[in-house]
């Protein structure tokens, strides 16, 4: 097993162990988790099923184990919004995980985009609350609206597996900052004052977290996020999506995105 969590977060003298954290965020042993790791906050394995050789259930609902051309790869199904992803991903510290793919929604920010576009993630300003608790300080320098950004290396090595894919289908690929707000509700006042204020083309709840935690236990994350709203054009999943959108949206989610996630872990080349 190995222990990335930093000094601050060690919490031997509240009798907490390492292999406790995995236990109770994960419900399965360190040595359950693999070296390359799948985090959605709520497809979960059933979207990589038909693409792999085996899939079996390590926890059920959260923690799954599939084999993609040979290669062994954990997804885990980590909940909406920051604070539970975040804690995901510091619990991950405590295992072999070295490189991590972040899959979920957006909010398209764009009248451009279209249900069921892809986004790969530039980086993330930092709206939600989970982010200003990561650090050894008491009361930490305010990280409220600064920006986070994904490795870059496996950043880059996405875009390009991303395009690879999704040129045969026309499928629209973009690339850019996205912004992590806790709330839905309350952020729909707030659309216009982040795409133009911080130049974001999507909103979501998670990819700040993801990256902050991630860098902090030195593990190599990126981003492929999903368009299920599109808020310019009032099409969001409370309203206004047709239902050949939707469907477009549920293919592309099938027959894509779990091919270009495990092509980035997995393949040494496109």
């Amino acid at each position: 097993m190995r222990n990335r969590l930093p000094a601050f977060l060690q919490l031997e003298r509240y009798n907490i162990s390492p292999e406790d954290v995995v236990r109770v965020f994960l419900r399965c042993a360190p040595d359950d988790i693999q070296s390359k790791v799948v985090i959605t906050p709520i497809w979960g394995a059933p979207i990589f099923q038909p693409h792999v050789e085996t899939l079996t259930t390590v926890s059920d609902g959260l923690v799954w184990h599939l084999q993609y051309h040979g290669t062994p790869v954990t997804v885990i199904r980590s909940g909406l919004d920051a604070p539970q992803t975040g804690d995901i991903v510091l619990a991950l510290g405590c295992t072999r995980c070295e490189t991590l793919v972040f899959s979920g929604s957006v909010g398209g920010l764009d009248a451009a985009m279209g249900i069921g576009d892809l986004v790969v993630v530039d980086q993330s300003v930092c709206g939600d609350g989970f982010s200003r608790y990561v650090s050894p300080a008491v009361i930490p320098q305010d990280c409220f609206l600064h920006t986070v950004a994904p490795d870059l290396g496996l950043t880059h090595r996405l875009t390009a597996v991303a395009r690879a894919h999704c040129a045969p289908s026309a499928i629209p690929l973009h690339q850019g900052n996205v912004f992590c707000i806790d709330s839905i509700l309350t952020q729909f006042f707030r659309l216009d004052w982040v795409a133009q204020q911080y130049a974001c083309i999507g909103i979501e709840m998670e990819t700040s977290a993801t990256f902050k935690a991630a860098s902090l236990v030195g593990i190599t994350a990126s981003a492929l996020l999903q368009v299920s709203d599109v808020l310019p054009t009032k099409k969001s999943f409370f309203t206004g999506r047709s239902e050949q959108e939707n469907d477009q949206r549920k293919r592309i989610r099938a027959e894509v995105l779990p091919k270009i996630v495990l092509d980035v872990l997995v393949k040494e080349a496109v």
